[in-house]
């Protein structure tokens, strides 16, 4: 049941497919699981998409 009130935050956890360094930041248009990002900056390896989800906020 979801209440009138409440704000859901979509976010995006990313995740380094070498080092497995991990970051968390707001969800992006045109985000989806297993994109490629970018160039890891601590080993060079390929940042991907592993995760998305809405945190709710109630007011």
């Amino acid at each position: 049941m979801s209440d009138k009130n409440e704000i859901v935050t979509a976010y995006t956890i990313q995740q380094c497919n070498s080092c497995k360094e991990q970051s968390k930041r707001k969800f992006s248009d045109g985000d989806y699981v297993f994109k490629e990002i970018s160039k890891c900056s601590s080993c060079d390896g390929q940042i991907i998409v592993t995760k998305i989800f809405g945190e709710s906020l109630t007011r």
